[in-house]
């Protein structure tokens, strides 16, 4: 069984991507529908993507648009 941790915030969403930052402000994404996200939600450690795998605008746009 995965287990949550509470530094895994789901933040918002931008481009098909939920946004999450962790305690340690790093900032992860998942790809998956609007739908299914919910800000405050916590979410698997296992399903997160670093931003640092999207390209520097990217990576700009979604930073920019989470206020940070």
């Amino acid at each position: 069984m995965k287990m949550q941790t509470s530094e895994n915030e789901i933040v918002g969403y931008v481009d098909g991507k939920a946004i999450v930052k962790d305690d340690s402000g790093r900032w992860f994404f998942i790809e998956l529908p609007e739908a299914f996200v919910t800000p405050g939600e916590q979410a698997f450690e296992d399903d997160l993507t670093p931003l640092e795998r999207l390209s520097p605008d990217e990576q700009k746009k979604i930073i920019r648009e989470m206020g940070d």
